[in-house]
């Protein structure tokens, strides 16, 4: 199939990823360590059946890969706990607006690590991606950047090279193999460095949380694996990066409907708009 194909279901599969992680995130007694373990332990676990069911898990990889997979772990771990910690203190639809800065790094990265060229239409439009960004957070003629915005900009830097950094480890290992990695490791990382985060768990053992996290991880795992095999189907990073911000407006609109976050509403949704044309210039 397309590499478009691929793309066009991650896109389809993840764009109510932080409606969840907003619901589950705000109450008083949720963690970002707790979510980080329930949510990638579950997709790990899913993207081990799915390796199964294919007849392909195999998680020997060559040994000059091992430095990929330490960065990767050292990358996506505080990636997700700043993340997370973030949807404590803002919005979902700014979250997801923030977090497509990470697509600006997927071009960088692309640019220095995997030898794709940057025109100056992908200039451009990591430009407006940008413009669209603040414009979401210019309120009362006035920016406002607060801790939640900080630890955003910062967890998409470091998905950003991550995704980067998986791009390459694709280039030669099999893409589900990756996908049980990529949310396994970060689990892994986590209980090592703390393993008392483990208790907070039980969190999510309320038949309502239960079983939004389980459909949140199972459609972030199906997303992922849609993405990678839209590379490995042939796609370039600096395009698939930045397609992929475009359920950005999705996740906006629902926030506002579902989620009730009608603040800002007008800068919201043009700064969603104008973002996504910078990505429209990036394909």
């Amino acid at each position: 199939m397309p590499w478009q194909f691929f793309l066009l279901s991650s896109i389809i599969f993840t764009s109510c990823n932080g409606l969840f992680h907003r619901s589950l995130l705000k109450h008083e007694d949720s963690s970002p360590q707790a979510q980080t373990i329930a949510f990638l332990g579950l997709g790990g676990l899913i993207a081990v059946t799915i390796a199964l069911l294919q007849g392909k898990l195999n998680l020997f990889f060559p040994i000059a890969l091992l430095p990929n997979f330490i960065l990767l772990a050292l990358l996506f771990t505080p990636a997700y706990l700043i993340k997370y910690r973030a949807y404590q203190l803002i919005g979902a639809s700014e979250v997801v607006m923030f977090a497509v800065t990470a697509r600006l790094w997927n071009v960088i990265g692309a640019y220095l690590f995997l030898d794709e060229v940057i025109t100056l239409k992908v200039i451009l439009g990591a430009m407006l991606i940008l413009a669209g960004v603040m414009l979401t957070r210019f309120e009362q003629r006035r920016f406002v950047i607060n801790q939640g915005v900080i630890f955003v900009l910062f967890s998409a830097f470091l998905m950003g090279f991550g995704d980067v950094n998986g791009f390459y480890i694709l280039k030669t290992y099999d893409s589900t193999n990756y996908l049980v990695y990529s949310e396994l490791l970060p689990v892994i990382t986590l209980l090592f460095l703390q393993p008392k985060s483990l208790k907070k768990v039980r969190y999510y053992f309320h038949r309502g949380r239960a079983l939004k996290i389980f459909l949140l991880s199972l459609f972030d795992a199906l997303g992922m694996l849609a993405l990678y095999l839209a590379f490995t189907a042939g796609g370039n990073v600096s395009v698939i990066g930045p397609l992929k911000a475009t359920s950005l407006i999705i996740t906006t609109i629902l926030a506002i409907i579902i989620l009730r976050e009608r603040n800002n509403i007008t800068n919201k949704l043009m700064g969603s708009a104008i973002a996504t044309m910078g990505v429209l210039l990036l394909i």
